[in-house]
C-alpha cells in the first residue's frame, strides 16, 4: 500500500538538524519505505529515515512537504509522521 500527505512546516526553524533527527528516528520504527519531498521548491525526495537526507530538503518554516510511504504500515507511518510535523517536532516555538 502507498499513502501520501502534504503538510506545512510550522516550527520556527523548519526541518533543521534536530527536527530531522527526531523525524528519522520515528520513521525507523516503520517497515514501510518513507520519502519526504519539499513541494514548495519542487526538489527531489529524500529518504525519510536519513537525517542527512532530510536536512538537504531545506524545508523552512512555511514550506509544504509531502510525506509518502509504501509498505505494510504505510498509512500509520504517514499519519504519525504528519502529526509530528504538525506538533512542531515537539519544539516549543
Amino acid at each position: 500500500m502507498e499513502y501520501a500527505k502534504k503538510i506545512k512546516v510550522i516550527n520556527e526553524l523548519g526541518f533543521h538538524l534536530r527536527a530531522a533527527a527526531v523525524f528519522a528516528k520515528e520513521a525507523e520504527r516503520f517497515k514501510s519505505d518513507i520519502k519526504v519531498r519539499n513541494v514548495t521548491t519542487n526538489g527531489p525526495a529524500a529518504e525519510g529515515k536519513s537525517v542527512m537526507g532530510l536536512v538537504t530538503l531545506i524545508a523552512l518554516k512555511g514550506s509544504e512537504v509531502e510525506i509518502k510511504a509504501s509498505g505494510p504500515d504505510a498509512k500509520e507511518a504517514v499519519a504519525k509522521l504528519a502529526k509530528m510535523v504538525q506538533s512542531k517536532f515537539g519544539e516549543k516555538q
